[in-house]
This record gives C-alpha cells, structure tokens and sequence, in this order.
C-alpha cells in the first residue's frame, strides 16, 4: 500500500487531545486517523470504497 501524506487544519485543542490519546494507547496519530476513515466508511453508504 502507498502512503500519502496529507495536511489537514484541526483545532489545536482537539489535536493535542488526541495525541496524548494516541500516546496513551500506544499508537501514532496518522495510524489512529486511518482506522477512523476506514470504520467511517466501512459503517457507511462509502463502503464500496474500502478494500
């Protein structure tokens, strides 16, 4: 699989949240963010698209 990397705006709140979220659960961001998409599509009318 190729990666992309990608430049998103995300309150800085949130983020920081998150990361130490991610730190906590031993994970890294992108990681975290990829299996949202993925759930996000595969629980949704956008399931045709995840392989």
């Amino acid at each position: 699989m190729v990666k992309r990397k990608i430049s998103m705006t995300i309150d800085s709140e949130v983020y920081n949240n998150f990361k130490e979220y991610c730190k906590r659960n031993g994970m890294k961001v992108s990681t975290k963010v990829e299996l949202l998409m993925k759930n996000s599509m595969v629980n949704s009318s956008l399931k045709e698209f995840v392989k």
